[in-house]
């Protein structure tokens, strides 16, 4: 008798966009710089491990990688460059814009990664990180609750507004201090992830913020303080991420407390973050309760990083400084854990749902889509 014929793999499309950043610098007269655009698709021809041949301007991930996925899957994939790629640590708002409109209205996953060394470099750990995001990207995103924007860092998948960067010695430079790892790729691959239960989804395609200003400031606390040096962050006109001591505290003095008092009735947003790795802001101290008399609004569990992304999404998308403080108060896509009690050992979550925030909140979109096209 005749064997059936295996069925034909499941063709995954991906996009890879190469923007810059230490996964592909290359030496320069004075330092590490990015390389010229072509030469870090090229680069990918050179590894076994992520190239297996070329078809029609496709790169195909080995089989003997997607074997490990489940169903049977075939992943292909595209490398785009920007004509100038950039050293990371000239991202700006405006070029998040850039990057977002090259991705606007896509239906199949894209994949944008880094590394602690370069892809050109030996003992380089981007073929790792490229290879668990292409598998990620290809073979594992149809579970909706993958379906976010993520960052694949050392064999972990983190959701990618709870992630901070806290070696920069280690390959095992992000983590998540709040929030566990979505995936982790070791012996076996284990997947965590729950469903987007605290997402607000809209039907609304991804659009650009065009973001037409930038008045978001970081007030960092620390001993000694000076009262000139806390105005004139406070100067400004839109936001401050509050950078407090352990869950929220800050110093009491009349001068200071005077002085956010005064921004917030301006029409300042200040969120109450804290300076410390693992933990949420809460206002159990007698110190941390003259904030919140002062206007200020907690940050929960949220990251510094996350919180200056979110205030500024939020000045962009309403005027009205109400629905700025109901934004800034509530998880849009579960970016911080809300707690309605005082207790440091409640963790009730307030989540936010589209009745909640106003319409133009709902252009927040997931970044990502899983459809193959």
């Amino acid at each position: 008798m005749a064997e059936t014929p295996s069925p034909a793999p499941q063709i995954q499309k991906v996009l890879v966009l190469y923007t810059g950043g230490t996964v592909g610098m290359v030496p320069g007269s004075a330092g590490y710089v990015p390389g010229q655009k072509g030469d870090f698709s090229k680069e990918f021809r050179r590894h076994p491990e992520i190239f297996e041949k070329e078809e029609k301007s496709w790169f195909i991930l080995p089989k003997k990688v997607t074997n490990e996925c489940p169903g049977k899957v075939q992943v292909r994939y595209q490398v785009e460059e920007e004509e100038k790629p950039i050293d990371s640590s000239k991202i700006t708002p405006e070029l998040w814009d850039k990057f977002a409109s090259k991705i606007q209205g896509l239906k199949k996953p894209v994949v944008v990664t880094g590394a602690q060394r370069s892809l050109f470099e030996p003992r380089s750990d981007a073929v790792d990180n490229i290879l668990g995001a292409l598998m990620i990207a290809g073979c594992y995103c149809q579970d909706p609750a993958l379906q976010l924007v993520s960052v694949l860092f050392n064999h972990k998948l983190f959701r990618g507004n709870r992630v901070t960067k806290y070696d920069c010695d280690s390959f095992d430079a992000f983590s998540s201090p709040n929030a566990e790892p979505l995936v982790e790729m070791g012996v076996t691959i284990k997947v965590n992830a729950k469903p987007p239960l605290d997402c607000v989804e809209s039907s609304q395609p991804l659009t650009p913020l065009k973001v037409k200003s930038f008045d978001v400031r970081v007030l960092h606390l620390f001993p000694g303080i000076q009262k000139s040096y806390v105005k004139s962050v406070l100067a400004g006109d839109g936001g401050v991420i509050l950078e407090t001591y352990g869950s929220g505290n800050a110093p009491d003095d009349d001068w200071f407390i005077d002085a956010l008092k005064a921004a917030t009735d301006r029409g300042v947003l200040i969120l109450n973050c804290t300076q410390v790795y693992k933990g949420s802001v809460r206002p159990i101290y007698e110190t941390g309760t003259g904030l919140e008399k002062a206007g200020v609004l907690s940050g929960f569990d949220i990251t510094s990083e996350a919180a200056l992304t979110k205030m500024l999404w939020c000045l962009q998308v309403t005027k009205i400084p109400e629905e700025r403080k109901k934004i800034m108060q509530k998880s849009i896509c579960g970016e911080m854990t809300v707690s309605e009690k005082k207790d440091p050992t409640a963790d009730r979550r307030v989540v936010a749902s589209p009745e909640d925030l106003p319409a133009a909140c709902l252009l927040w979109e997931k970044m990502l889509s899983c459809d193959p096209e």
